[in-house]
C-alpha cells in the first residue's frame, strides 16, 4: 500500500479546498480546509509560460479572477498580479467578500510547503510533458511524494506521471476508469483495462444522471487493490449513502458538511 493510503477512512478530501466556502484553488481555501481537519486538499495545476506549476483549474482565468486571457499566456508574475478572489460569493453574487483583498493565484511549491502534514490529490490539467516534468520536479524537491496522489484525466497523461513518478499513489485517468467501470458492469473486458494504478477518482454518477459509483463497482476496486474517492459530493444524504458502500474517501466543496458525516 503506498503511503498516500495508509492513514483512516474514509478521507475527507476538500476539493478545490472548499470551493464552497472560499476561493478555490486558493490559500484561503486551503487554510479552511486545514483548519476543518480535512484529511487531503485536492487541487488542480498549470504551467505558466516562465515553467512554474500553479494551482488554478481553468484553462482560461476569467471566471476566477474577472480577467480574460489564457493561463498558459502569462508569466507566474501575470498570473500572480490577478486578483484570485474576485469571482468568489458565498451567497449567490449579492456580495464578494473577498474581492480586491490581494489574494493570489499560489505556486504548488509554497501550497506544499505550507500545509506539512496535509494530503494532495494532485490533477494535472494539461497534457503536455513540460507540466507532468515540472509537476515531478515540484513534489521530489519539496519532498512530498508519499504524500500525493498525482494523475490526469488524459491517458497518456497519466501514465507519463506514473514514469515520472513511480513511488506515488497514482488515480486512473478517464478512459482507464471508464474501462474498469464498464467491465464491472459486466459490459467489457476487465483483463484489457490498465493496471498498476492506486485510486479510482469517479463522478457518483454521469452527465446524463448514470449511476457510476454503486456496491458493484467499489467491489471491483477493492478486488484490484484500488480504493474508491467520489467527487464532487456537498448533498448529506448522498455522503452518508457512500459511506454506507465503503467508498474509501469523498470530495466536496463542503468539506463543513462531510466532516459532520464522518463524525469527525
Amino acid at each position: 500500500m503506498k503511503p498516500f493510503l495508509a492513514r483512516r477512512r474514509p478521507y475527507l478530501v476538500a476539493h478545490r479546498g472548499g470551493a464552497r466556502l472560499a476561493p478555490e484553488n486558493t490559500l484561503a481555501s486551503f487554510d479552511g480546509a486545514a483548519a476543518l481537519g480535512a484529511d487531503v486538499i485536492e487541487l488542480d495545476v498549470r504551467l505558466t509560460t516562465d515553467g512554474e506549476v500553479v494551482v488554478f483549474h481553468d484553462e482560461t482565468t476569467e471566471r476566477i479572477t474577472g480577467t480574460p486571457g489564457a493561463v498558459a499566456g502569462r508569466s507566474l508574475a501575470q498570473l500572480r498580479a490577478l486578483d484570485a478572489g474576485f469571482a468568489f460569493s458565498p451567497d449567490g453574487g449579492r456580495s464578494f467578500p473577498w474581492r480586491g483583498r490581494g489574494l493570489a493565484v499560489p505556486t504548488l511549491a509554497e501550497v506544499l510547503e505550507r500545509y506539512p502534514g496535509l494530503l494532495f490529490n494532485i490533477e494535472a490539467k494539461e497534457a503536455a510533458p513540460p507540466l507532468a516534468q515540472a509537476l515531478a520536479r515540484v513534489i521530489r524537491s519539496g519532498g512530498r511524494v508519499d504524500d500525493v496522489c498525482v494523475g490526469s484525466f488524459d491517458d497518456a497523461q497519466g501514465e507519463r506521471l506514473r514514469a515520472l513518478l513511480p513511488e506515488a499513489c497514482h488515480f486512473l485517468p478517464e478512459l482507464a476508469a471508464t474501462c474498469h467501470v464498464m467491465a464491472a458492469r459486466g459490459l467489457g473486458d476487465g483483463g484489457a483495462c490498465p493496471g498498476g494504478y492506486d485510486v479510482a477518482d469517479l463522478p457518483p454518477r454521469t452527465e446524463q444522471g448514470l449511476v457510476v459509483v454503486d456496491a458493484e463497482v467499489v467491489r471491483w476496486f477493492h478486488a484490484r487493490d484500488m480504493a474508491v474517492h467520489v467527487w464532487t459530493v456537498d448533498d448529506e444524504a448522498e455522503m452518508r449513502a457512500l459511506v454506507g458502500l465503503g467508498v474509501d474517501g469523498i470530495m466536496s466543496d463542503r468539506p463543513d458538511v462531510l466532516k459532520r458525516v464522518l463524525g469527525r
